[in-house]
């Protein structure tokens, strides 16, 4: 006789619509981020902007990107993840609106700076969102499945915005996606509930050891202190640990992200259209590297979440050093490198800002501590536009490539200080 939990198969249906719409939520963001990389080539050629000019356009976004990780934290914290993700959908639509429309330099600053702040919502909340309605048992797992997200996500919007741009041009690619991320931000506000108590219901961690029959963990009953959850993030090790190693993460993975077209087309001699299409078997791998390293994570290492990082982490150190070795490795083999790189850095990435940050930030701070892991990292992120715009320039490809290793061997090593730490409840 199956054991029924109560509201069992409310809960059911409301698990299942928190995981689909955070999961487009987040991937719908990426409509309005990884189109600039499709069409940075061609936005540079039409109003005559350096690579460098370029980088600094990335870093102007990643920047505020960065600082906004740590409002949007504790906001999501303040206000609920849902209404916070659905407001920055719909910021980030304007925003693109206005980068579409964009002349000049001046104008794209302006608009890739206040498309940073709204983007920095979505992490935050949808981590918070996630968290509220999934146990932290078997949260390695499902997230890692949901981390597909921001694969997926830069797949499709890759996918359209290259479309687009060879079908109408570059300001296509902002306005088209603006619409779609726009009208999904206000189904997002008025469907998604931020947790199970505003439907009714028991907490999830209360629901999980019911349905499988285990004994539930004992829950903190204090009433909610914004500031000290704040105080317990910033005091934490481990969050600090998964921070200082995602700078490295986001730093390599952000690079590809919006400089890997870039480079197949003016250093390799791809097409826009073809260059667009390439760099998307990285994010392809991402999903397959996402998931492996979630159910590893949970099934393998029993919710310790450092080893399958470290182990990747060294695995793609490899891999990148043979990459900058052998840059020029025609189609197919250019493919199977992406393919491998991919999967290598996604699987540790996904684990680092989303399981692991959220299982350290516990349910109460979850949104602080995804926001906070994030915002370091997008810290690195933000130093990759301007940092890779003067290196590409000054020494080349090759010595781009060569910086991404040493990097990979100090996330691996900061992550190893991590290995037998064990999330409480797992």
């Amino acid at each position: 006789m199956t054991h029924q939990a109560p509201g069992q198969r409310q809960y059911r249906i409301l698990r299942i619509q928190a995981f689909a719409m955070t999961w487009l939520a987040y991937a719908g963001f990426y409509f309005c981020r990884a189109n600039w990389s499709i069409v940075k080539s061609a936005v540079g050629e039409d109003l005559g902007l350096s690579t460098v000019e370029l980088g600094q356009l990335d870093t102007t976004y990643l920047a505020l990107y960065a600082v906004g990780q740590f409002v949007s934290g504790w906001l999501g914290d303040r206000i609920g993840g849902a209404r916070l993700v659905g407001l920055g959908l719909i910021l980030t639509a304007l925003c693109n609106v206005a980068l579409g429309s964009s002349h000049g330099m001046l104008f794209l600053v302006a608009g890739f700076a206040v498309n940073g702040l709204a983007q920095s919502a979505g992490w935050p909340g949808c981590a918070k969102t996630f968290s509220q309605w999934f146990a932290q048992r078997e949260r390695g797992q499902v997230m890692g499945w949901w981390c597909t997200c921001y694969q997926a996500g830069y797949v499709l919007a890759g996918l359209l915005a290259t479309w687009l741009l060879a079908e109408y041009g570059w300001r296509t690619a902002f306005f088209v996606p603006a619409l779609l991320i726009g009208g999904f931000g206000l189904v997002f506000l008025k469907v998604q509930k931020p947790s199970p108590s505003s439907a009714g219901l028991p907490s999830v961690e209360s629901y999980y050891a019911q349905v499988t029959g285990t004994e539930p963990p004992v829950e903190d009953a204090a009433p909610p202190d914004p500031w000290g959850d704040t105080l317990l993030v910033l005091k934490s090790r481990d969050i600090w640990t998964l921070g200082l190693t995602y700078v490295v993460l986001k730093f390599i993975r952000y690079s590809f992200i919006f400089w890997l077209p870039f480079y197949l087309s003016n250093a390799l001699g791809y097409s826009d259209e073809e260059a667009g299409y390439t760099s998307l078997i990285f994010g392809v791998a991402g999903i397959a590297g996402a998931v492996f390293a979630g159910t590893v994570s949970d099934r393998v290492h029993g919710g310790r979440r450092a080893p399958i990082c470290v182990i990747m982490m060294g695995l793609l150190a490899v891999a990148l050093f043979g990459f900058s070795a052998m840059p020029d490795l025609g189609r197919v083999g250019m493919g199977v490198a992406l393919f491998g790189i991919g999967f290598l850095i996604y699987g540790p990435d996904s684990v680092a800002a989303g399981v692991a940050a959220v299982d350290f930030g516990t349910k109460r701070a979850a949104s602080k501590a995804a926001g906070m892991v994030n915002g370091l990292g997008s810290i690195g992120a933000a130093l990759s536009g301007v940092v890779i715009g003067y290196v590409s320039d000054g020494w080349g490809w090759s010595a781009v490539f060569n910086l991404f290793v040493p990097l990979t061997i100090i996330g691996a090593l900061l992550m190893a200080t991590m290995w037998n730490r064990v999330p409480q409840g797992a």
